[in-house]
């Protein structure tokens, strides 16, 4: 046995961490990356040896816009492989809270720009200071060209143990694979560059026999990279005679130095979570904004895509990738985790507002190109519902009382208030409508009323309603009753508390069971943390309910039937709507809160009679089963618990349009709504009132969601759709009376798998070819027909389990091939 001490290869990483907006705002984070760069650069003049890494493209574009000579000197660096690229993204994004195509635009955006502009893709993964990384971004990164992976948390021993070591083989569910590190102990090192070489060694949860060993330095945050001092250390410690071998690297030199030993790491199949939990919460209006902007991107690409085919109107590429990126930046961990200054989210705003305005834009105009080649002479006032999803949908439509009924004319529904309106559909089949409350107060006959209707649409497409005076209702025979303390119809009971207003049973007529003991509970939530809750795990304590209720039935008609629930808690007050149909099982949930509470949390929850569930998570192109322990944890469109009840197979999905936070505790589940700390609060800090710092999230919110009870468990409810339906509804038009040459309902794309979720119709980036874009929900592998009716185009496409595909569909032969996340083909 050999005595002789070992000796560590340290893979120095010249570094210089950017939060191009944290503490600042992004204007000062341009300058910020600008002064990194030219640090690095003349750092290089310097020291031969020296080798620098940065991730980012957003970065690099902002340099060839500012300073084109600087970033001609960065190229010439890259040819000569001592300035590395890294990341593929095009910021280092959260990975919880952005959607699974939102991460894949990061990186297909990301990555074309590294391409174009420096002949080469990102190969290594790069989210060092990202607060979680959900279990399928693997699948993602592999689809981006990245065969590696960078994090720093969890930290390890801290927030997570890696038992088998800090480098290992992460698999997501479909057996992607990348090679990750946990690079700690930290991705900044200011002036201790010699302690931090020699405590390497040190971390007792290196791989067994490692001798390789990962190394950051350079000042961070606001820029920096490292300094004289730190090269000076590393050139010092390099001709000592010891153990520690420090060398300037980069990481695919680190990786490169560990192929001989590829089928030694461990396997980890696990999300690596968790880090700071009131992220996936705290400022919610950025998040909500998020996922409007999302939802409103991606249905101007299939509608523009659609107008497109339809040749009705071309297609608008540079607007869509400049809303992309406007909303890819605000990804960056630090800006859609709510950890930023007041005044940068007026930026957010801005930014976002502007993304989303374009997109709405691309959405009318496609509408409106689509509409007029419709014919619409049927008789009565034409209104065309257009379905945004992939799948048939039936949905309740919301539709305007002012319609035209011939060119120029306008029209509206009423000749008088008592007049009773009739809907048909192409095909003169009756549908049940009913006037509610409108949105105006004027002196015009018809201010202040809409109608609403169930709306059966096909498949990313259109369908034709006409109104007509009427003498009677086409209202079908089936119950829908209300009152202040109840509603009714031939799928549910459901009964309210009429003094605190929360449920306080959920009756399942078919099921013959009773779903809910309570819900609708809004709870507040004694939450001393800072914006981060650092070193929290979960919200437990209550600092009481809303209550002092005011309960009201509001709608009752032939469509719908609605109760309002007004409640109080402190200086906060609180309007919730329950709504059910006649023909329809949906419940939904409309939620209108003015909060003025400081350092608390509000929570909506469901007291389920579940037994033996199963607590799963939607999570970016995928889900996550966890353990229902009350923890508070990750989530995005919906959320689930499936066990039994009396025996019988059952559960619950709540579907959101904007929340990324959730707890399940046995059978309790609760949704978080709002925190209120302090803007940039971080701990060890203390706030007080008279440090006069502002309160977050004050004011009013508006959320809306669905209780979605289920026989067996959430693949039975396709819950994946009816949670893209909510946050994607129809949009109803009105258009005039014209002859047209497309018939008064079509459809553009379709899926007859129901574990296939179709998320992208659009042109691909470098032509007018299509690329269509799905994921599989359920966990099965599926032979899916997509069909593209309009275009009279077929295909048999096999997807497996967990599986995100792209397929690209060439416009001129109609031939349809495999393809990656970037669009080039397998």
């Amino acid at each position: 046995m050999s005595n002789e001490s070992p000796t560590y290869t340290l893979h120095m990483i010249g570094h210089g961490h950017i939060d191009p907006t944290w503490l600042w705002r992004w204007t000062e984070g341009y300058e910020e990356v600008r002064a990194t760069f030219r640090s690095a650069l003349d750092r290089m003049k310097e020291t031969p040896e020296f080798t620098f890494t940065a991730s980012s493209p957003c970065f690099y574009a902002w340099v060839k816009a500012a300073d084109p000579d600087m970033f001609e000197e960065i190229r010439q660096r890259i040819e000569e492989g001592r300035w590395e690229i890294v990341g593929g993204m095009w910021i280092e994004p959260d990975c919880n809270v952005p959607s699974g195509e939102s991460l894949v635009r990061q990186g297909l955006y990301g990555q074309r720009f590294f391409q174009q502009e420096f002949g080469k893709k990102a190969v290594i993964g790069f989210n060092p200071d990202t607060f979680g990384h959900p279990g399928n971004l693997p699948q993602l990164l592999k689809g981006l060209g990245m065969n590696h992976y960078i994090f720093m948390r969890p930290m390890a021993v801290d927030e997570r143990d890696y038992p088998g070591g800090t480098t290992f083989w992460w698999e997501s569910p479909d057996g992607s694979r990348v090679l990750t590190s946990n690079l700690g102990p930290d991705y900044n090192c200011w002036d201790e560059t010699r302690a931090r070489m020699e405590s390497l060694p040190n971390n007792p949860q290196l791989n067994p026999g490692q001798s390789h060993i990962l190394g950051f330095y350079g000042v961070g945050n606001h820029g920096g990279g490292p300094t004289k001092a730190a090269i000076a250390d590393i050139l010092a410690l390099q001709i000592e005679d010891g153990p520690l071998k420090p060398v300037f690297s980069t990481l695919e030199g680190f990786y490169q130095s560990l192929e001989k030993d590829l089928d030694s790491f461990p396997v980890t199949k696990t999300e690596l979570q968790h880090h700071a939990r009131g992220c996936y919460s705290v400022h919610a209006g950025v998040k909500r904004w998020n996922r409007q902007v999302e939802h409103s991107l991606l249905t101007a690409e299939r509608l523009a895509t659609m107008a497109g085919l339809l040749r009705a109107n071309p297609y608008p590429k540079a607007d869509l990738e400049v809303s992309w990126k406007d909303l890819l930046y605000n990804h960056f961990h630090d800006i859609i985790a709510g950890t930023s200054l007041e005044s940068s989210y007026e930026d957010t705003r801005d930014q976002l507002g502007a993304a989303r305005h374009r997109a709405k834009t691309i959405i009318n105009e496609s509408i409106q190109t689509i509409a007029r080649d419709i014919d619409t002479t049927a008789e009565g006032n034409t209104l065309v519902v257009f379905n945004p999803l992939p799948w048939p949908v039936l949905q309740p439509v919301l539709a305007s009382p002012i319609i035209r009924r011939e060119h120029g004319a306008p029209f509206h529904m009423l000749d008088n208030a008592n007049t009773p309106i009739t809907l048909v559909d192409e095909q003169e089949k009756p549908i049940p409508v009913q006037e509610v409350t409108g949105e105006s107060l004027s002196r015009m006959p018809f201010a202040g009323r809409r109608y609403a209707f169930l709306a059966e649409v096909p498949a990313l497409g259109y369908r034709s309603f006409h109104a007509r005076l009427a003498d009677s209702s086409a209202r079908t025979e089936v119950p829908l009753a209300a009152t202040r303390t109840g509603l009714e119809n031939q799928w549910w009971r459901i009964e309210l508390d009429p003094y605190d207003g929360h449920i306080t049973g959920l009756y399942d007529k078919g099921q013959d069971v009773n779903v809910l003991t309570g819900g609708l509970i809004l709870s507040v939530i004694q939450d001393n943390s800072d914006t981060w809750s650092h070193e929290v795990k979960e919200y437990r304590i209550e600092a009481g309910r809303f209550g002092q209720a005011r309960l009201q039935v509001v709608e009752e008609g032939d469509v719908l039937a609605s109760i309002q629930i007004q409640t109080r808690f402190g200086n906060s007050s609180a309007t919730q709507e329950l709504t059910i149909y006649r023909d329809t099982p949906r419940i939904d949930c409309k939620l209108s809160v003015n909060w003025q509470e400081t350092y608390h949390m509000l929570k909506v929850g469901f007291d389920t009679t579940i037994v033996d569930g199963t607590a799963t998570f939607e999570t970016p192109y995928a889900h996550q089963v966890r353990d229902n322990q009350g923890e508070e944890e990750p989530g995005q469109q919906w959320f689930d618990l499936s066990g039994t009840i009396d025996g019988k197979p059952y559960g619950l999905s709540i579907l959101n349009d904007g929340q990324y936070s959730f707890d399940v505790r046995g059978g309790i589940m609760r949704m978080t709504i709002l925190r209120s700390p302090a803007y940039a609060h971080h701990d060890p800090a203390r706030y007080t009132p008279e440090t006069r710092m502002p309160i977050m999230d004050q004011g009013r919110h508006d959320v809306a969601f669905q209780m979605l009870p289920h026989g067996g468990d959430w693949r039975a409810a396709n819950t994946p759709r009816r949670a893209w339906e909510h946050n994607a509804p129809c949009i109803a038009h009105v258009e005039s009376a014209h002859q047209g040459k497309r018939p008064p309902s079509g459809s553009m794309l379709s899926c007859d798998a129901d574990n296939v979720v179709l998320t992208v119709l659009k042109e691909q980036e470098d032509s007018d070819n299509l690329v269509i874009r799905g994921y599989e929900t359920h966990g099965e592998a599926v032979n899916a027909t997509i069909q593209l009716p309009l275009m009279n185009q077929e295909v048999r496409v096999p997807f497996e389990a967990y599986e995100v595909k792209t397929l690209l569909v060439d416009r001129s032969t109609w031939a349809i091939t495999a393809a990656n996340l970037l669009e080039e083909n397998e």
